[in-house]
């Protein structure tokens, strides 16, 4: 199984090409890595599977990995963060004493977030890049790897997994852990990449103008921010529906004026405003935007 599908267990699949390294990644590469697409539910993932030690995913996940975020970007994922958490509240039948499980926990915002709304807060991460006030002794947080650490069964009401899956070599594994631990009628908020965004399909073309033809648009396994498996509309739904996890709410999503997120004396400011703007635009228009979320709920 080492070779198949991460998601559906397929044989099957077709080779895009070689992915992009970083310095980091360089010291570690040993195989000729292939980004492959697979041809029973069109997950993205890495061939041969990646076998990196815990010393150097953490290096690869390093505290640099959260720099660079503009005072506008900091205040947008502040908002976005106040949302899902108020529309998971919503979803919830008890609605009181809540629960609240990060897995990916990163910077801690979101710990944060919910011990101000007064809930039991826990976080798990590989490393520990927390800010001083996620630090505090009302947060639970653990250093470790999800699959290796012991929860209680049907515990929390609510487990957040932003951005994880797509870093993650097992990612049914995931799934079916999630669903042990989280409580009936519990909910979990998920969010991944759109691999087959149409920012991908532009980025294809410049690779081709620039001549990197073999390098794939998709997917970035050894550079930042290090995906080593990716998703489609129907490679999502595949594998919600494989953990048998209802889905409440589901839906194609993108930050738009990303632009901001640069100072306007940085070239990446104008490259985001006269490029990539347009290009998120036109993606939204078109249901091709760059991310997949979905709120799902352990029914029994």
């Amino acid at each position: 199984m080492v070779n198949n599908c991460p998601v559906c267990g397929s044989k099957g699949y077709v080779i895009l090409g070689k992915s992009k390294t970083n310095s980091i990644s360089d010291k570690f590469i040993n195989k000729d890595y292939n980004v492959v697409k697979c041809n029973n539910c069109y997950s993205y993932f890495v061939l041969p599977q990646i076998e990196f030690s815990n010393e150097q995913w953490s290096l690869l996940y390093n505290s640099e990995y959260f720099s660079c975020q503009s005072k506008w970007l900091i205040k947008q994922r502040a908002k976005e963060l106040k949302q899902r958490f108020d529309k998971a509240k919503y979803y919830l039948k008890d609605k009181n004493n809540i629960k609240f499980l990060d897995v990916g926990a990163g910077e801690g915002k979101t710990l944060i977030e919910g011990i101000g709304r007064g809930w039991e807060v826990t976080g798990i991460d590989i490393v520990d890049n927390r800010i001083e006030n996620a630090k505090i002794n009302k947060i639970k947080f653990t250093k470790a790897k999800f699959l290796e650490h012991e929860f209680p069964e049907n515990y929390f009401d609510f487990i957040y997994l932003d951005s994880v899956l797509e870093h993650v070599l097992n990612p049914i594994e995931y799934l079916i852990k999630i669903k042990r631990i989280l409580k009936t009628n519990g909910i979990l908020y998920v969010s991944v990449p759109n691999e087959d965004s149409l920012f991908n399909d532009v980025r294809r073309i410049v690779f081709n103008v620039i001549g990197r033809k073999g390098i794939t648009e998709k997917l970035k396994p050894f550079d930042s921010p290090y995906h080593v498996i990716g998703f489609s509309f129907t490679s999502f739904k595949y594998l919600m529906n494989k953990t048998d996890l209802g889905i409440k709410y589901f839906r194609n999503i993108g930050r738009k004026f990303d632009f901001l997120s640069s100072p306007p004396n940085k070239k990446a400011f104008w490259i985001s405003l006269f490029f990539l703007f347009p290009i998120e635009i036109v993606g939204y228009l078109i249901k091709r935007d760059v991310y997949l979320e979905a709120y799902l709920t352990k029914e029994k």
